[in-house]
């Protein structure tokens, strides 16, 4: 019994303290008791080290499945070398395969040439500048007084030199440039060049807005981009939005974003521009932007040039035109029971129908055109909480620049 002991009480100090196995038995089996204590002992602390592995690996793997937040820039009300300043700095910081993203959000300036220019000498007036002639012809104004001031700021010179012309933007376009720009000034970057052949996108808003809505927090263009479905309760009129029919909203915008993707894919053949469709975050801002021309396309309030969105290049007129993008978006009008602001079928053109006519009372045959979807009513539900909708992330390759120099502020995406 003593000899028995003696065994157990060194097996068990061997499990405690690996030195201590077979320094005190007298016994063979005594021996072989303890180093299967102590080869017991081995294998644990190596399955151990096979789980902390193992945890390592997934800990690994879950990191490098996130999007890694990519440093931003957000500027109020910055000068023009301020933002000169920090899309260089956004310029070094990305590699090849990265891309610059500027959203612009700020007042307009139009430089328009006048009669008085004509005979002046070089820098008398903006219509005979070389300044014009080489593309500086408006865009952002990073002036801080306001539009009624009559000061020197004001004047066509301080305008020039107060203004982000799309000329500015040229030397960045060596990497590719994603653009965003919600002004009134925004179809001056319509036509900016792509000297360098990269990936160059830019997303316009509307121009001007019609009398009849009223956004008193932001522009409705940003409001797309940032969340369809605010954005589309403003145009449409709808004061307050139920939790359950908010949360059937989001999905059927997210389907319309889906819609718009695949469309795209099978439309745009622009090797630049499907570039950006690669990222994530980039491939939303252009689905949620087609989806905002196609909902105003389709407003009878949004019926002028001036009041849709644009963009260069223009890639996107087949996809919005698509009857299955416009149908579903008939759909959600019909759930919201706002058809009468919208356009509920298409409309024909008028030689069309005159040789329908023609054929109509030729053959007693009509061919006629097929609309879109019926114009049937949608009930009308009852609304009451307005959640707010999540920011999505970023891509780890894009740099972001975001400058708003409006007296009110918007919320952007970036």
């Amino acid at each position: 019994e003593s000899a028995d002991n003696a065994a157990a009480g060194t097996a068990s100090a061997g499990a405690d303290n690996p030195d201590v196995v077979g320094a005190a038995p007298t016994e063979g089996g005594s021996k072989t008791e303890a180093s299967s204590a102590a080869a017991s002992v081995a294998g644990d602390k190596e399955k151990e080290k096979e789980k902390d592995a193992e945890r390592d690996k997934d800990r690994g793997e879950k990191t490098a499945g996130k999007r890694v937040n990519p440093h931003k820039y957000v500027l109020y009300q910055p000068s023009f070398s301020h933002i000169q300043v920090y899309v260089a700095s956004a310029f070094k910081e990305i590699g090849d395969q990265g891309c610059v993203l500027l959203y612009l959000s700020s007042e307009g300036s139009a430089l328009e040439s006048t009669d008085t220019d004509e005979g002046a000498g070089a820098g008398a007036g903006i219509g005979g500048t070389a300044a014009a002639t080489h593309g500086y012809i408006g865009g952002i104004s990073t002036s801080r007084r306001n539009a009624g001031d009559a000061g020197r700021d004001r004047s066509v010179e301080q305008q020039l030199v107060n203004t982000v012309h799309p000329a500015d933007l040229v030397p960045y376009t060596r990497k590719p440039f994603f653009l965003i720009v919600e002004s009134a000034s925004a179809a001056a970057y319509r036509n900016m060049p792509n000297l360098f052949n990269q990936p160059l996108l830019c997303l316009l808003s509307p121009t001007a807005y019609p009398t009849t809505t009223n956004s008193s927090g932001g522009s409705i263009y940003t409001f797309f981009l940032y969340s369809p479905v605010v954005a589309f309760s403003v145009v449409s009129q709808i004061a307050k939005i139920g939790a359950d029919k908010w949360l059937r909203l989001e999905a059927m915008f997210a389907g319309l974003e889906d819609l718009s993707f695949d469309l795209i894919v099978a439309h745009v053949t622009d090797p630049n521009t499907r570039r950006f469709l690669s990222d994530d975050f980039l491939r939303q801002i252009v689905c949620r932007h087609v989806v905002c021309c196609a909902v105003l396309a389709l407003h009878r309030d949004f019926g002028r040039p001036e009041n849709r969105p644009q963009s260069a290049p223009e890639s996107f007129a087949d996809v919005v035109s698509a009857p299955a993008l416009r149908r579903k978006v008939r759909d959600v009008v019909e759930f919201c029971a706002a058809e009468e602001l919208y356009r509920m079928e298409d409309e024909a053109p008028s030689s069309s129908l005159k040789e329908q006519q023609q054929r109509g009372s030729e053959d007693g045959d009509s061919d006629g055109s097929g609309g879109a979807d019926g114009s049937s009513a949608g009930e009308e539900r009852a609304v009451h909480a307005s959640p707010v909708p999540a920011t999505p992330a970023l891509s780890p390759q894009q740099s972001v620049l975001s400058a708003d120099n409006q007296e009110h502020s918007t919320t952007t995406s970036a």
